[in-house]
């Protein structure tokens, strides 16, 4: 069976700060113990999975009510605590022991006594997703041994420096995280410059890496939802029946669209496209004269998201002068969230989406992974702590397939998770493969859903 040997939270500690860092970790982690205690004296319902995929507020920071790190009740627990710094249990494994290092925004010196802060917990919804991953790596009795070094990157860029200026971050091969941008960059320049394999679990931002085929970006970028949206209407719309339409400040996304279509199809007619005032604040004035042909669908992409009152002008003024047409949009993922769109526009707009996500929650193995997560913690995962799970089980996939060259092995190799697909594919210097720089790897699966009845569900389910 293989070890997966978990280092305590927050055991590397950084500069001058080692007494007060641990003092905010034990308060943090005492904090979680207090409210399990007390839930488990007045009694809690079992969980009951709903369905995110719904419209409506966005639940990125669910509220845990009880969180209890448990053992596994049977015998020596998957997960273990290691020993002290000096007295490392490494010599103790036979074969291969790969050192993970997880970077997560804990938070641990925002906490105060029984309050856990509302930005932890992504943290810990990602940390206990990747604990029950590697629970399930290490019953599986295969692969090798796995050392996992959890840090608590805080908040600022001077903390999350001192972390990557630890000497006990050097020795992991492996990083997960961090989260916050401007950490993102920090650490692809570190993995870099010491020949690290880095994995960003949450930014989307393109181009953070420069000739750095180990960092692997986990969140598709813009330009990947754009490709997904291209290729999606492309299959299914004639190009002529396509409108592209953003606002000035935005016209920058639209070349995502165009240039995909000439490398997909070299010849193929353009999108067309509108783009409008910045201030523009309805579209009454704005007409649409070659959107709308006999028995042909129009189809309008809007690669919008900072304002739900453009969007929604737009909706009531392609509803309004549509008639007997039929018609399909295609939007950004934050539209799942947005509050003030009436679900009725996105019915009768034939309204689609892409996404990065989707979980089929009747699928035995998501109930399994909720009443795991739930049995740990009290709460139901969200979507940080599926990604948590997702990210941390395919990493120890690839670990025991390839080891450490799995980078090398990635290119359009594909695998289900219970959230996502992984489809990592290379992102050149150029844009394109004519230069064969590569400059980082990245997952191009998208998701386009449409909305149905109870909401966005993958359109390729009709």
């Amino acid at each position: 069976m293989p070890d997966v040997v978990l280092m305590p939270l927050f055991m590397q500690v950084y500069t001058m700060k080692i007494h007060k860092s641990l003092l905010q970790v034990c308060c943090l982690l005492l904090a979680l113990h207090l409210i399990c205690c007390k839930t488990a004296q007045t009694g809690s319902a079992g969980p009951k999975p709903g369905n995110p995929n719904k419209v409506g507020k966005s639940n990125k920071y669910e509220t845990m009510d009880t969180v209890r790190w448990t053992g596994t009740g049977s015998g020596r627990p998957p997960i273990q605590n290691a020993a002290a710094e000096g007295n490392t249990p490494d010599d103790a494994f036979n074969g291969d022991v790969y050192r993970i290092a997880l970077l997560l925004p804990f938070l641990g010196n925002q906490a105060q006594g029984t309050q856990i802060p509302e930005k932890s917990k992504l943290a810990l919804q990602f940390y206990t997703g990747a604990k029950i991953a590697l629970e399930q790596y290490s019953k599986s009795g295969k692969g090798p041994h796995i050392q996992l070094d959890v840090y608590d990157t805080q908040a600022s860029d001077a903390e999350f420096q001192q972390v990557l200026n630890d000497r006990q971050l050097a020795k992991a091969q492996v990083l997960i995280g961090p989260i916050r941008n401007s950490h993102v960059q920090l650490a692809a320049a570190w993995a870099k410059n010491n020949r690290k394999i880095l994995i960003s679990p949450e930014t989307p931002t393109a181009d953070i890496a420069q000739q750095q085929p180990d960092f692997i970006q986990i969140n598709p970028s813009l330009r990947s939802h754009c490709e997904a949206i291209s290729a999606f209407v492309q299959d299914h719309y004639p190009n002529s029946t396509v409108t592209l339409i953003c606002r000035q400040k935005e016209a920058d996304r639209l070349p995502y669209f165009q240039n995909y279509l000439k490398e997909r199809t070299p010849g193929a007619a353009p999108f067309g496209e509108l783009v409008v005032a910045d201030d523009l604040a309805n579209f009454d004035k704005t007409n649409f004269p070659n959107a709308f042909k006999p028995g042909k669908t129009a189809v309008f992409i809007l690669p919008s998201w900072a304002s739900q009152d453009f969007v929604m002008a737009f909706f009531r003024k392609i509803k309004s002068v549509k008639g007997a047409n039929n018609v399909a949009v295609f939007g950004m993922p934050q539209w799942k969230n947005f509050e003030s769109i009436d679900p009725e526009y996105l019915k009768a707009l034939n309204v689609h989406i892409s996404s990065a996500d989707f979980i089929y929650y009747n699928q035995p193995e998501v109930q399994t992974f909720q009443q795991q997560f739930y049995d740990q913690t009290g709460a139901l995962p969200n979507d940080d702590g599926f990604n948590g799970y997702d990210v941390t089980r395919w990493l120890c996939d690839q670990l025991k397939r390839s080891g450490l060259s799995f980078p090398d092995r990635l290119n359009g190799q594909k695998q289900a998770a219970l959230h996502t697909m992984f489809n990592i594919k290379p992102v050149y210097n150029n844009g394109t493969p004519a230069d064969e720089t590569v400059n980082y790897l990245e997952n191009k699966f998208v998701y386009i859903l449409k909305f149905k009845t109870f909401g966005f569900e993958p359109a390729d389910l009709d």
